[in-house]
């Protein structure tokens, strides 16, 4: 599976449509090469969005919790009742629907990022002051991401 790498600044143009950048084209699956699925980021104002078959994963996920729980409504609501599928057109473009660009302060210009398995898409500047807080963090926890004894494990 390709991942959803980079970051990427698009207009959106007079009819509401914006260019989905091709390195991310590249990464959806071969057999739903055009539709891409969005919905609310639960962590960030920002537009997330992903292939089927990573909603199909967020599902089984989601379903492995007691399906009696909070945590599994407040999932499955926040997720699957806010999911809009939608299709890119012949030139990669596509609608960012009114809710969606509202939830993110999107409004001439859009920043997709990308985030290995999905990618997100945010207002410009917000994603500019949240890009400079999430690498002093990382700095900060990236021993915690205990890799270095995977690579010690494999000689590297």
């Amino acid at each position: 599976m390709e991942l959803f790498v980079s970051h990427f600044v698009n207009k959106i143009d007079k009819k509401g449509r914006i260019s989905f950048p091709s390195l991310f084209r590249n990464a959806l699956p071969k057999a739903n090469k055009n539709e891409i699925i969005l919905y609310k980021s639960l962590k960030h104002n920002s537009v997330e969005g992903c292939s089927a078959q990573r909603i199909n994963e967020i599902a089984k996920r989601i379903n492995s919790l007691d399906f009696f729980s909070e945590d599994q409504e407040d999932f499955s609501t926040s997720i699957f009742s806010e999911i809009i599928p939608t299709n890119l057109d012949k030139e990669g473009r596509f609608l960012i629907p009114e809710s969606l660009k509202k939830f993110a302060g999107i409004s001439s210009k859009a920043t997709f990022i990308g985030q290995g398995f999905y990618f997100q898409i945010w207002e410009p500047k917000l994603f500019e002051k949240f890009k400079i807080q999430a690498r002093k963090k990382a700095n900060l926890n990236r021993a915690s991401l205990k890799w270095e004894t995977q690579f010690k494990k494999e000689g590297k």
